[in-house]
């Protein structure tokens, strides 16, 4: 991984929010972090002792850190330390993509009246972000979609894409294993047209397994990628139409099932028919059965993707770019 002279001196901090199953972990970018050689703390939502010559690096989304954000806003702009935020949650789609604005289910609306700081719909992420740029915060902003640059580029903003990355301990690896699932869904079923879609794809008989939890590390770590590898296809139904979820791309393809997902705008290096199926709702009964019956098709396409993520869209590929970005601005921020 890219290692900078220039910022070995700088105290790094990553502001990281786990879920439950995974409260003791760091994250993966503290820890590539870490062996990398630099000086690295990672904190949730609490107050810290920021110094101007630092480095605080926000993970997924800054509406999580509140604590965080007050205080960066408090500072005057000379005082602050070098900010990256690396948006990996949701934003509303671009005009250019011609979809409707997403609705938001109850639970969404419920956190969203109760100011609550794990909110992280569209909107609430992108009231954050506007925010934090009335106060020029931050000094780097990273995306993981191009659909999510193309908005805020709509909206004024300047960011930077650079998706999120396969790395063998976060997303697994082909074991092997004899593929005895027919289709695997992995995730939560609060959201509406999730539980719709599923219940659709049961109805139409597909041999369907479900499973998911933000509580039980059962679903977590290597009992995860085991269950991938048990996978012909793995299903991507997304929180909000036309949106990439990179995480489910990156476990499907790692684990070598292949990946089936409603359609994506702006997929970036993900081609599909080439690294995964795009199927409508409508259509997706009939493609699963199609590539559960055609062996090769589908092992052609799973293979496909599997060398993308692993060979081309690494973790380590995506940090060396911010890291060079990081140290490039905070060069040119000493100089001015």
């Amino acid at each position: 991984m890219f290692i900078s002279e220039n910022l070995r001196d700088f105290a790094i901090t990553v502001c990281y929010r786990p879920i439950q199953a995974l409260k003791k972990e760091q994250h993966l970018v503290t820890s590539l972090l870490r062996q990398a050689g630099y000086k690295v703390t990672q904190i949730d939502n609490q107050r810290l002792n920021l110094k101007k010559n630092d480095i605080l690096w926000i993970m997924d989304n800054a509406n999580w850190f509140p604590l965080v954000c007050k205080q960066l806003a408090e500072l005057p702009q000379k005082e602050r330390p070098f900010t990256i935020i690396w948006q990996t949650e949701p934003l509303p789609p671009p005009k250019s993509a011609q979809m409707h604005n997403p609705r938001l289910h109850f639970r969404e609306i419920v956190k969203i009246m109760l100011k609550h700081r794990q909110a992280t719909d569209v909107y609430t992420n992108h009231a954050r972000l506007c925010a934090l740029k009335e106060r020029d915060i931050p000094d780097l902003l990273v995306v993981s979609t191009p659909a999510r640059k193309q908005f805020l580029a709509e909206n004024g903003f300047d960011s930077t894409y650079a998706p999120l990355g396969y790395h063998r301990s976060e997303y697994g690896y082909d074991m092997g294993l004899a593929r005895d699932i027919d289709v695997l869904f992995l995730g939560a079923l609060v959201i509406p047209h999730r539980k719709k879609l599923l219940k659709t794809l049961q109805r139409e008989g597909i041999n369907l397994v479900i499973r998911g939890s933000w509580f039980d590390p059962a679903f977590w770590g290597e009992n995860r990628t085991r269950l991938l590898n048990r996978t012909r296809i793995f299903l991507n139904l997304q929180r909000y139409a036309g949106d990439l979820s990179g995480a489910r791309f990156l476990l499907g393809m790692a684990n070598k099932a292949l990946v089936i997902s409603e359609p994506v705008y702006a997929p970036g290096e993900y081609i599909p028919g080439k690294h995964y199926v795009s199927a409508s709702p409508d259509d997706m009964p009939r493609l699963i059965e199609y590539y559960l019956t055609h062996d090769e098709e589908r092992e052609c396409i799973a293979s496909a993707g599997h060398e993308l993520v692993t060979q081309e869209l690494t973790m380590e590929r995506s940090m060396n770019a911010i890291l060079n970005l990081i140290e490039q601005r905070i060069e040119n921020r000493l100089i001015t």
